[in-house]
């Protein structure tokens, strides 16, 4: 399980894992090495290859980077360096600030969010969702991306993607909807087709965001604010599909 403390400019944030024990318990093993630098370390993703990814602002101000890859060995991660490609945005104050990359290895998910330059504020003006492919070991952004995310990326602040391993369900948090901050997933028939429009999961109620889906697609970890802290969740599919599952 991997995670990141909290997002507060107060704090550094870094990036921890530990070891399941059991379907709810986990040994916690600390800070994840080789991906903690000065500043903020977060958003933590990988895939089925071992590709460690996860953001950070370390050379944000001066190449608009933030989304690093290295290799993670069940310890420690090795060799992080700025993802290869053509996902970058191109002014300053607009931020690749999440990603979630398919367990295949394919497919990076981002959300692309938008700050004023230079004002400290708690959250992005704007953020929508992009998708980037996997090409001879670089991602570009994907041309159709905004025929396939029409309807996830309508309204509210859209963030925290996370994909199941087939390709066909998106989970994401979106903030300013009837509610406040919830999950939602998004569906399609076949890769390739646009997703649909995106419910809101009823059963995770309360201040939800963050979801991350398991490798059998199963299970989705996410987090919530009980009583002002933050605290790690787990939900499982139900056998039948029915809304709010």
């Amino acid at each position: 399980l991997f995670f990141n403390n909290s997002n507060d400019r107060r704090l550094h944030t870094t990036i921890r894992f530990a070891r399941r024990t059991g379907p709810l318990t986990f040994r916690y093993l600390g800070e994840l090495p080789g991906v903690n630098a000065e500043g903020l370390s977060a958003v933590p993703s990988l895939d089925l290859q071992g590709r460690f990814y996860f953001t950070a602002l370390r050379e944000y101000p001066r190449t608009l980077k933030s989304v690093y890859v290295g290799v993670f060995d069940g310890k420690q991660v090795t060799g992080a360096v700025a993802v290869e490609g053509e996902i970058w945005p191109r002014h300053l104050g607009a931020v690749n600030m999440d990603v979630g990359i398919s367990p295949d290895g394919g497919s990076m998910y981002i959300s692309r969010a938008r700050f004023v330059p230079f004002v400290p504020l708690p959250a992005p003006i704007a953020s929508k969702l992009l998708v980037a492919k996997r090409r001879n070991g670089r991602f570009e952004l994907d041309a159709s991306g905004d025929r396939l995310l029409k309807s996830v990326n309508r309204g509210g602040l859209v963030y925290a993607p996370a994909i199941s391993p087939d390709g066909l369900e998106l989970y994401f948090s979106r903030a300013s909807i009837p509610g406040g901050m919830r999950i939602l997933v998004a569906t399609r028939a076949a890769e390739g087709e646009p997703f649909g429009e995106p419910r809101v999961l009823s059963a995770l109620s309360g201040k939800v965001e963050a979801p991350s889906v398991s490798n059998d697609n199963k299970e989705l970890f996410f987090h919530k604010d009980v009583a002002g802290s933050w605290k790690i969740f787990r939900a499982r599919r139900r056998a039948a599909q029915s809304d709010g599952n």
